[in-house]
């Protein structure tokens, strides 16, 4: 049976090409997926609580 789903190919930290599958109907894995990936998404939340936080001390 062929592989019909392609490769991410996203460059890693290290400079290399992401092995992971790509997910069905993208050409990124979910983790190089850019705004709505969960490594993205778990970022932004961290960075919004911060600034409420820093808005509520004043």
């Amino acid at each position: 049976m062929a592989r019909t789903q392609s490769r991410c190919g996203a460059l890693t930290k290290n400079g290399t090409r992401c092995r992971r599958l790509a997910m069905v109907d993208a050409s990124r894995c979910h983790f190089h997926r850019g705004d709505w990936s969960t490594y993205t998404i778990k970022k932004r939340k961290e960075a919004e609580q911060k600034a409420k936080a820093r808005t509520r001390r004043r």
